[in-house]
């Protein structure tokens, strides 16, 4: 069950605001109560009005370390799509093995499991698309300039090379995105 370890689903209210903080500066597990009908009064619905925030994820890199992570996937991106606009086909296989290489690091920094949804979604992506990449790459054919599909196929399997690359960059976007969000609240 992958739920293990994370908060039951009945605790209706686990985001964080400036006021669940107490003196000493921790957090405190006080869910927000929708007034009653009368001045001065409190219900004891939950507020339906507003959806809960997600509780930040505990145990993200520092945005730093994303950055830089996303920097070298981006360079070797670019130098497979470089391989790409030059025909060089052949290079594809060794772009995407580096490639693979950088997004397996960053996915390294995340927790293995991480309990929200926010993050395990781009992650997910990350490496899904990088290990569909390799795959595409093998099929423009082996690295020592042996014969990959004929005039139409080769174009189509570049087409599937550039859309993983695209999925890849927006994947770790929106993880650097996440982490600089959740480490300055």
């Amino acid at each position: 069950m992958e739920k293990l370890g994370s908060m039951p689903d009945g605790d209706y209210d686990n985001a964080f605001n400036g006021s669940d903080v107490d003196e000493s500066g921790s957090l405190s597990r006080r869910g927000r109560l929708r007034s009653g009908g009368r001045p001065g009064e409190a219900s004891s619905i939950p507020e339906l009005d507003t959806p809960p925030e997600p509780e930040p994820e505990l145990g993200l890199p520092s945005t730093e370390d994303v950055i830089r992570k996303t920097e070298q996937i981006t360079k070797n991106i670019q130098e497979l799509l470089r391989a790409a606009q030059d025909n060089k086909h052949h290079s594809f296989v060794p772009c995407s093995e580096r490639i693979h290489v950088a997004v397996t690091e960053m996915a390294a920094l995340f927790p293995k499991k991480p309990r929200s949804e926010i993050v395990r979604g781009p992650l997910r992506l990350l490496t899904s698309s990088a290990c569909r990449l390799q795959g595409e790459c093998r099929k423009a054919g082996p690295p020592n300039g042996g014969g990959g599909p004929p005039g139409q196929d080769m174009q189509l399997v570049t087409q599937q090379v550039i859309q993983c690359a695209y999925d890849i960059a927006k994947a770790a976007k929106q993880l650097v995105t996440i982490t600089t969000k959740e480490n300055n609240i």
